[in-house]
């Protein structure tokens, strides 16, 4: 009988020692997916059911955050700026950060529901940061959506508490809805680095022309 119960008791250990925060992977109407129209216009319309992806990042309270798609001025009006060429240079930049689920909107255009997913780099119950970056179009990842040059966008750092499976009785899977504040994708445009480094370019040639 003390066996049975050293060796349930070395098991709870090991269970609560690998146990990991849980969220459910939602929105709601106040954290719509939206999309410009086109990528030649800006009005604002809820992301079509199957007309895109998006998916989410977490890590713990306070990791550092180089974002993957930033907007340019702040505002999506101006277009979005993808900041690395590939998802895996964005995670090697931020370490700490990782991968937890992908889903697109549902039969409700603009809202997503991924269900209950397991939050891999944080514990049961503890709190998480998260964001959650998205895309427009077929693809099946990030990288497959650049090389297609689709619409992109990024939340906002938000912060969620998680469900904690191995409490008694267990904790469900805390929603993503109560902090989700929405994201708009919008065209990849040149930073404006870019564009004054294109300008120097024209002018050197010009340059050289003329003195040609």
């Amino acid at each position: 009988m003390k066996k049975l119960v050293g060796l349930m008791a070395v098991t709870a250990l090991a269970v609560s020692a690998f146990a990991q925060g849980t969220v459910v992977f939602n929105n709601n109407a106040s954290g719509w997916l939206q999309q410009w129209t086109s990528p030649a216009n800006n009005t604002l319309i809820h992301m079509p059911v199957s007309g895109g992806s998006v998916e989410l990042f977490a890590a713990p309270t306070g990791t550092a955050l180089n974002p993957l798609v930033s907007y340019v001025g702040g505002l999506p009006a101006n277009g979005a700026i993808v900041n690395y060429g590939s998802l895996e240079l964005w995670e090697a930049a931020n370490p700490g950060w990782a991968a937890v689920a992908t889903t697109g909107p549902t039969t409700i255009a603009g809202l997503i529901n991924g269900g209950s997913v397991t939050i891999a780099n944080i514990a049961a119950g503890a709190n998480a940061e998260y964001i959650v970056v998205g895309w427009t179009g077929s693809s099946a990842n990030f990288d497959a959506a650049l090389a297609a040059n689709v619409l992109y966008g990024e939340s906002a750092l938000l912060t969620t508490g998680t469900g904690n499976p191995t409490a008694t009785p267990p904790g469900t899977a805390t929603p993503l809805s109560g902090t989700f504040t929405g994201i708009t994708m919008a065209p990849i445009i040149p930073e404006p680095t870019s564009f004054a480094l294109a300008g120097l370019g024209l002018a050197a040639l010009l340059v050289f022309r003329r003195r040609s």
